[in-house]
């Protein structure tokens, strides 16, 4: 007769975080094929282009006052000028102002945005430790890799719910990118994650306001400062993803994830050589794209005539409405977030630039007459699923009709690693602060990267503003 003792249990499944942590602390330059390496090129390109154009966004000012924030002699840069800040309050300005503008990359899976989480952290932190191209590379991929994997097993619930994903599970990614970077090993490395999730907020409530590129700044400077703590001997326990009272379940219920998920293939390739960050070229929520360039398509068509719409219908699916279906908008940023408001700037303007969300752009007579005529419903079941495509329909006074459809991600520049359009958008956003040669200079740093021999401190440098003597900048 077989006794238990003759056949004992199976070995329990290490906890989530330990499992990523392992895999993460393993990762090896030599690992990152010619897919993710562009891919982590376009991510420091694109997401240091836009930190830049949006490090004079009023919220950091105010963030700075608030949180006393002073300079330091020995500290990282903060984007936008020659200073220098401790490396925890650097990564909390420049994490707003990566997201400040919404012209940050995404990805699908997340329902956020990593760049804007892991670039400014490795910026700030690789300045500090002098790291290599290389040694931020495989901290991006680590980090990407915890981001994309949890949210392989939370959205799309995660994001219904209401959550920010960005930053709620941005932070966690942030610490383990940090914790790589440090050279933590695998146990401290889950420890810092598991720091992390204490760390975990954001509401999409807050979307169209200051306080959603606030979210990113503080999941950046949280995920750091759980990294050091780990590296200084900090406890959290390794199971605070999947503890019955853990993340998992009371972020999304007993049954709102799939824990599996998140593990499945974690032994093969690294998500970064297979995934893709479609990068924006509108300033504005990636759920609003599709509208704007179906309206752009619509306003170049025969006979179509502004003065005469009487009638505008978008179809989303139901996933883009709650944040987005926006008919009255209480300042300029709100218009982020708003179908009615991005859809009838396209059909005024022909495009959605970012003077459309400064000041009182919000309340031009004009817009807020087309607006009125908005409909925004949700696409019948049977279709893609979370899809990003939009149709909008407008009928005019003389009783013709006109209809577009455009999904962005089936564009260029959502499908290609390294899109045509990425080095013409960070000309224009790092010349809104730096001169024309010092752009090129910064380009040309960057093309290279991380096949690169240049440093992180290198690379930063040519980031510095100068303002007595940068003063030829592009408009």
């Amino acid at each position: 007769m077989t006794t238990t003792a003759e056949t004992p249990a199976p070995p329990a499944a290490p906890a989530i975080l330990t499992a990523l942590a392992e895999r993460i602390s393993a990762f090896r330059y030599e690992e990152l094929d010619d897919h993710a390496r562009q891919l982590v090129r376009t991510a420091f390109v694109d997401t240091l282009g836009v930190a830049l154009a949006g490090s004079d966004f009023a919220g950091i000012a105010a963030i700075r006052t608030a949180a006393g924030i002073a300079g330091a002699k020995e500290g990282s840069l903060v984007l936008g000028t020659a200073e220098r800040v401790p490396t925890l309050d650097a990564g909390l300005l420049n994490g707003v102002a990566a997201h400040a503008l919404d012209l940050d990359d995404g990805n699908s899976a997340m329902g956020g945005h990593p760049s804007a989480m892991l670039v400014p952290e490795l910026l700030a932190l690789g300045e500090e430790t002098d790291a290599s191209a290389a040694d931020v590379a495989v901290a991006y991929a680590a980090g990407y890799e915890v981001m994309v994997r949890l949210a392989y097993g939370l959205n799309p619930g995660h994001y219904k719910r209401g959550w920010h994903p960005t930053s709620t599970i941005g932070v966690i990614g942030v610490a383990a990118a940090a914790a790589r970077l440090l050279g933590l090993p695998a146990e401290r490395t889950a420890t810092a994650m598991a720091i992390a999730v204490s760390h975990a907020a954001g509401v999409k409530a807050n979307f169209g306001t200051m306080t959603k590129s606030l979210h990113v700044g503080q999941a950046v400077r949280n995920g750091l400062f759980a990294a050091r703590l780990a590296a200084e001997g900090f406890t959290a326990n390794p199971g605070a993803l999947d503890h019955q009272q853990g993340f998992l379940p009371l972020f999304q219920g007993d049954s709102g994830y799939d824990a599996a998920r998140i593990v499945a293939g974690l032994d093969g390739a690294p998500l970064a050589c297979s995934e893709r960050n479609p990068i924006k070229i509108y300033p504005c929520c990636h759920s609003t794209h599709g509208a704007i360039e179906a309206a752009c398509e619509i306003r170049g068509a025969d006979g179509f005539d502004t003065g005469r719409i009487e009638d505008i219908e978008i179809v989303v699916d139901p996933n883009r409405m709650p944040h987005t279906d926006r008919p009255v908008l209480t300042e300029a940023l709100s218009g982020k977030f708003s179908l009615q408001y991005v859809t009838s700037r396209a059909l005024l303007a022909g495009t959605v630039v970012l003077a459309d969300f400064d000041g009182d752009a919000h309340r031009d007579p004009a817009t807020i007459a087309l607006m009125s005529k908005v409909r925004v419903l949700p696409a019948p079941p049977g279709g893609k699923p979370n899809s990003f495509a939009a149709t909008v329909r407008i009928s005019q006074t003389d009783g013709s009709e006109f209809s577009a459809t455009r999904d962005p991600h089936l564009s260029e520049n959502e499908t290609t690693v390294d899109p045509p359009v990425l080095w013409q958008k960070f000309e224009d956003c790092a010349g809104r602060v730096l001169p024309a040669e010092r752009v090129s200079a910064l380009g040309e740093a960057l093309r290279g990267f991380p096949d690169t021999e240049t440093t992180v401190r290198e690379l930063v440098r040519l980031a510095e503003v100068h303002p007595h003597t940068d003063v030829e900048v592009t408009s």
